[in-house]
């Protein structure tokens, strides 16, 4: 198979930090995960009474958002052997609610701390990054709702494929807190059995989880003279906005599908050299048939070929970070030549007639993947990654 070279500088990935609701780092997702385990269980992090659903896929992390996003970069930095220099920040995160809440009811208590309250901006957070890391590129926060951490990565890509860096810290996180869960629970996007069904006909709906992923991008050949190790290359990216509804996504896919196109168009490559795509599957009904539809509408009959499944069925919906958790689970999956299962899956739907790869992981050669997000506002991602650990050549 030929490689076509994309244009502008070639991007890889020398480094990662990530937190599923299973724990830190690849060996969680590979002993959990691959098995088609889920992490669903009652809500213990705050009080549900007042809630129809209390049911969330928590971690046993307990520290704040900022501590979460620190941990995850030092270890993508570790990884990666960078520990200060010119590196850029993209960061996709909405701050910490529960941080802000903490600080308004330490305020009517007479309590707060005057300095107090900070952690809730998400510029914040890059800044005590940039200071704690001693990072000196470029710093960019995107709060596009659940596209801003695969935003983040696509923006670090453009950089250093235009040059204008070398290497960029790229990722995004979430937690469980009471105020968003609280949102989504009026909204009634819950689930109502404590089961994410991704494209299975009796899905009822989304639940939320912890997650979030850094990664170190960096310039090919400023990877390669350094002598560090390459993960992955990220081939392709492209973001587009269906402008449909504040909530629903486009019935037939149209945001989703050019954001796909994008990517493959970035990467230079034809369409069915993909061999999967990790979907953004959220278990509600108009997502996963629409998502089917966009998938269709970029692969036409090869689409039927390509494994698209969800591992929101296992982690749930981890919003800002859930982009980057999701390319981090796609490149673990790609370089164990393992497809992760769809799991909780029981009916097929007429509206959802691709291959899900219900319940079971399958052992497959994956030598391109994509991994696809949308969030509210209409927002849609694509990150398309190639595998250069087995068999890919540099």
């Amino acid at each position: 198979m030929k490689q076509l070279s994309p244009p502008g500088r070639r991007v890889v990935i020398t480094g990662f930090g990530l937190l599923t609701p299973f724990g830190f780092g690849d060996e969680a997702v590979r002993h959990h995960l691959f098995r088609g385990e889920d992490r669903f269980a009652p809500v213990t992090r705050f009080d549900t009474d007042k809630f129809k659903n209390a049911v969330a896929a928590e971690s046993a992390f307990t520290g704040r958002f900022l501590e979460l996003g620190m941990e995850l970069a030092e270890s993508a930095l570790r990884m990666a052997r960078i520990d200060s220099g010119n590196v850029a920040i993209m960061l996709g995160t909405m701050g910490d609610y529960g941080e802000l809440n903490r600080f308004w009811r330490e305020q009517l208590s007479g309590k707060a701390e005057t300095s107090g309250g900070m952690e809730w901006l998400p510029a914040y957070h890059l800044a005590a990054m940039a200071e704690r890391f001693k990072l000196h590129g470029r710093q960019w926060a995107y709060t596009n709702a659940c596209i801003a951490s695969s935003s983040a990565i696509a923006a670090g890509c453009e950089l250093i494929a235009q040059g204008r860096e070398t290497a960029a810290l790229c990722g995004g996180y979430s937690l469980v807190t009471e105020e968003i869960f609280a949102k989504f629970n009026s909204g009634r996007a819950f689930s109502r059995d404590g089961k994410v069904r991704s494209f299975s006909r009796n899905r009822t709906g989304m639940l939320l989880g912890d997650g979030g992923a850094m990664f170190v991008l960096e310039d090919f050949d400023h990877a390669r003279k350094r002598g560090a190790e390459m993960l992955a290359e990220i081939v392709g990216w492209g973001v587009a906005n269906d402008a449909f509804h504040v909530c629903q996504p486009d019935p037939e896919g149209g945001g989703m599908a050019r954001a796909m196109m994008k990517a493959i168009r970035r990467a230079d490559v034809r369409a069915e050299y993909v061999d999967y795509i990790n979907a953004h599957g959220t278990g509600t009904p108009l997502n996963d048939a629409s998502e089917t539809k966009a998938v269709k509408r970029v692969f036409g009959t090869s689409a039927y070929r390509i494994p698209v499944t969800s591992t929101k069925t296992m982690t749930g919906h981890m919003l800002d970070g859930t982009g980057a958790v999701e390319t981090a689970i796609t490149m673990i999956a790609m370089n164990a030549g393992i497809v992760p299962p769809t799991a909780g899956f029981t009916e097929t739907d007429p509206a959802c007639d691709l291959d899900y790869v219900p319940n079971i992981a399958r052992v497959s050669e994956i030598r391109y993947a994509i991994n696809l997000n949308a969030a509210f506002g209409g927002f849609n991602s694509a990150i398309m990654l190639r595998n250069i650990k087995e068999g890919g050549n540099l």
